[in-house]
């Protein structure tokens, strides 16, 4: 399956890319566990450099109707391992690139190996998710955190409305149950993207719903970016740098965790 649609930036092509150096984590590799013709994810997010959502699902029997179209366990773990072996000083392992890592039919077993291929290669480095959090109602996702150093999971807004206008999440993806999940990982690291526009959450009651919701949930640590690429939707508004400070010491004030702005540059 090939799209057609046109995409701010375009869809990885392999399963590991990089290294590039990250603000956050240095010099790091990115391990892409979906497939590479197409966009799938549980969100089409107004705000993604990947572009619209070629298929949007959370449904395991929907995804496994595609198992093809996804690398195997031994396909990942063989190509990780030669780019490691490859590139000196890594320091940085993240699941990432074309949609929701999580999808992956075995994302369980990709995690174990690529843990047990980093304490082998590069025992110093870190293992990364970023997850948009709709799969932690699965006990087999949870578990496989165990796996990973650095959970980063999405949290865009404290509301069902505000959800639904930024994040657009596929069918049976609830507001209440997103949350659910995220308080149930210990300590996690949420992320956020900040957008003005004709649906943000930025500022006024939206913001202070996220803020309420974020105290329920009890990060280790918060990250907070906007837009730096162009975007699919056009009536998406950048959150300065500025104000990205601002609204980090803010939210820092009221939930009592280390919350962290970031901007290209």
């Amino acid at each position: 399956m090939r799209s057609g649609k046109r995409r701010p930036l375009p869809l990885e092509t392999t399963i590991v890319y990089g290294p590039i150096v990250s603000r956050r984590f240095g010099r790091s590799l990115g391990v892409n566990l979906l497939p590479t013709t197409y966009k799938l994810c549980s969100f089409d997010c107004v705000y993604c450099h990947y572009g619209a959502t070629d298929v949007k699902t959370v449904a395991p029997e929907a995804i496994a109707a595609r198992e093809a179209d996804f690398p195997s366990v031994g396909e990942i773990a063989r190509e990780l391992e030669a780019v490691l072996r490859l590139h000196r000083g890594v320091e940085a392992i993240t699941f990432s690139g074309n949609g929701e890592p999580t999808l992956h039919p075995y994302f369980p077993e990709v995690a174990f190996e690529v843990h047990r291929l980093r304490d082998r290669i590069y025992p110093d480095a870190r293992i990364a998710l970023f997850s948009n959090a709709t799969t932690l109602n699965r006990p087999e996702i949870r578990a496989a955190l165990q796996h990973v150093d650095l959970p980063i999971l999405k949290l865009d807004a404290g509301d069902a409305v505000t959800f639904a206008r930024i994040d657009r999440p596929a069918p049976g993806i609830h507001f209440a149950d997103v949350v659910a999940g995220l308080t149930q990982v210990p300590a996690p690291i949420v992320q956020t993207v900040l957008v003005d526009g004709p649906a943000t959450n930025a500022g006024g009651a939206a913001f202070e719903r996220w803020l309420e919701t974020l105290a329920t949930i009890r990060p280790r640590a918060v990250q907070i970016y906007s837009t730096d690429y162009p975007v699919p939707d056009g009536t998406v508004e950048r959150v300065p740098p500025y104000r990205l400070r601002h609204l980090a010491e803010v939210a820092e004030h009221r939930i009592g965790a280390p919350v962290q702005a970031y901007w290209p540059g």
